[in-house]
């Protein structure tokens, strides 16, 4: 990925620098984004933080482990558009949830984050799916100063007392911070279908 000489486009959006020798998950990832950016009214649902989508290898020990966009999924007026190639490790925020939740649900390997709504969070549980949360108003002073160590905390405690993985985690922000919902799932394509029927 260190030549924007071998590069494609998803959809409307800028290069994305991509291996000659593609992988599946890079494969599955491009297909999805793709999917992704054609979603009706996506960029209502796209947070001030942008959007970030990931696909892990399995068992991540690290982001590293885990492939995500070194930009971002961002809104441009009335459409999307993605800013950035695909790369391991160039995720931290949506990385650090996948990598948390696959602790302890090792085949929870994608995840979307998306703007908070209640009326997503209300749609999501109406149609029969998984949401947990967590209040950053109660995390350790001590892991509010290292970045990403929030998400992990805020995963940790969302899936605590949890057998069977969420579909959905989401916070209602702090001060400074966006709240934001996090869509899990088995691949990209899972994840998508998700979001589908949440945003309807």
């Amino acid at each position: 990925m260190q030549s924007i000489k071998n590069s494609t486009k998803f959809g409307r959006g800028l290069a994305v620098v991509m291996q000659k020798n593609i992988d599946s998950i890079e494969s599955e990832m491009s297909i999805a984004i793709n999917k992704l950016i054609k979603i009706k009214r996506m960029y209502q649902f796209i947070p001030e933080c942008q959007t970030n989508f990931v696909y892990s290898k399995p068992r991540p020990n690290s982001s590293m482990d885990i492939l995500g966009l070194e930009g971002r999924i961002v809104k441009i007026g009335d459409s999307v558009m993605v800013a950035g190639g695909l790369k391991y490790g160039s995720s931290k925020h949506v990385a650090s949830a996948v990598l948390e939740i696959a602790r302890k649900f090792p085949y929870v390997r994608s995840a979307l984050n998306i703007r908070y709504d209640n009326k997503i969070i209300q749609n999501a549980i109406a149609r029969g799916f998984r949401v947990s949360s967590y209040n950053r108003c109660f995390e350790p002073h001590k892991g509010k100063k290292k970045e990403g160590m929030t998400i992990s905390w805020g995963i940790r405690y969302a899936i605590e007392e949890v057998k069977i993985p969420p579909d959905i985690i989401y916070h209602k922000g702090d001060i400074g911070k966006e709240p934001m919902i996090i869509i899990f799932g088995r691949t990209p394509n899972q994840v998508l279908a998700k979001l589908a029927k949440i945003i309807r």
